[in-house]
């Protein structure tokens, strides 16, 4: 123990004895421990706000979708009425019916998107209902002209966020229909709003599929898609349940006709890009280690240099090759853990201010902290090698003479 102390000791003295240098060495260490914990943050704080934002956008739900050029099967109501039956813990079931056009308030005219479904279309965003209420299942069976919309698009169409009960035409496929608004969904966040800025406005307006096939010649008995409402935690079990009951209903089995797809696989494929992302990042800012890495071991060798004859002498009354190595490689190592321990506090800082301006939390992990430290110092042991080494073995004679 008293050998590590005095190699310490020896160490610290020449860090701070070739102040200038040392600070210049540090440098690149400084860099990139600072640039590996704003990048590790960065991506713990990206990945956790783009997951909560796709949550607050969409509500937990699966499709399941038959393939018309694989079979000539179709998805029908009674394939709906079948799931409700045989999973009655669902939430709901409802046919995933898209169309375009028009629709006109008192405000004027604008491009919609137009959603046909079930009552349990209410669970397809998660931002719910915040005047009136969502069409139900009666105003689903009978076909009644009523519709949901966001309370922003009410604002828009309308002028006021007070739309319940009014009437606006719904222009689609050469065909016009009046429609009364029954309910407003709550504003959408943040991430909706910046994946529609700067494209063209369409108000999202959600019907009943009846109404939306009578008016304007959707096929009401046939779908290519059905969307399963559940709770997350049990979405996966009923999306296989479906997809097995749909198999047997329809004697699938084995083409491929049928598939399954849910929320979940979307959020851990937008994950897997966000982590390749944040991966890359990590390894410019590795790489940026290595290069100071290279700079300690230049700085190291220009001390073994310049402290020859003191390496001579001390070989020539008995300090044995390992007390050598063990000094330059101690000295290497301090080196880069307090350049590691000052880019650990930058890169902190850097997390913070990146992070609050983007809007992101900032996620940093005492793993990260530990991990980084461990890392600078393994960088200084590592590229401390070669200049410790060539210490060592010089003989005796050779270092005095020069």
């Amino acid at each position: 123990m008293g050998k590590f102390t005095e190699y310490f000791k020896s160490a610290i003295k020449q860090i701070i004895g070739n102040g200038y240098r040392t600070l210049m060495t540090m440098l690149g260490i400084v860099i990139g421990i600072a640039a590996v914990i704003a990048v590790v943050a960065l991506g713990n704080g990206m990945s956790t706000f783009v997951k909560s934002q796709l949550n607050d956008i969409a509500g937990n739900y699966g499709q399941i979708s038959i393939d018309p050029k694989k079979t000539s099967e179709r998805l029908t109501r009674e394939d709906m009425n079948t799931l409700e039956e045989m999973l009655p813990d669902i939430k709901g079931v409802s046919p995933n019916l898209t169309a375009y056009g028009k629709v006109s308030g008192r405000k004027g005219t604008f491009s919609c998107t137009i959603s046909g479904g079930t009552e349990a279309l209410q669970y397809s965003l998660s931002n719910s209902v915040v005047k009136g209420s969502y069409f139900t299942r009666q105003q689903v069976d009978s076909g009644q002209r009523v519709c949901v919309m966001l309370i922003d698009d009410a604002k828009q169409i309308f002028g006021t966020e007070d739309a319940v009960g009014r009437e606006m035409d719904i222009t689609c496929y050469g065909k016009t229909a009046t429609y009364t608004v029954v309910g407003l969904r709550d504003h959408m966040n943040e991430m909706y709003t910046f994946l529609m800025e700067g494209q063209d406005y369409y108000a999202q307006i959600e019907v009943p599929y009846t109404a939306l096939c009578a008016d304007f010649d959707y096929d009401s008995e046939y779908f290519y898609q059905l969307v399963l409402f559940d709770e997350q935690d049990s979405l996966t079990a009923s999306m296989d349940k479906a997809k097995e009951i749909l198999t047997n209903t329809h004697n699938l089995r084995g083409n491929g006709a049928l598939s399954a797809y849910s929320m979940a696989d979307f959020a851990d494929q937008l994950n897997q890009i966000l982590g390749y992302a944040s991966s890359f990042l990590l390894l410019v800012s590795v790489i940026s280690l290595i290069v100071g890495g290279i700079g300690v071991m230049n700085i190291m060798l220009v001390s073994v240099t310049e402290r020859t004859r003191e390496i001579g002498i001390r070989k020539s009354i008995g300090a044995s090759t390992g007390a050598i190595m063990t000094q330059f490689l101690a000295e290497a190592a301090i080196l880069t853990l307090l350049g590691g321990i000052v880019g650990i506090i930058l890169g902190i800082i850097a997390a913070y201010v990146i992070c609050t301006l983007i809007g992101f939390d900032v996620i940093i992990t005492p793993t990260s902290i530990l991990g980084a430290a461990a890392f600078s110092v393994l960088i200084g042991l590592f590229f401390g090698i070669y200049p410790a080494r060539k210490a060592a073995k010089m003989k005796p004679i050779d270092a005095l003479r020069l």
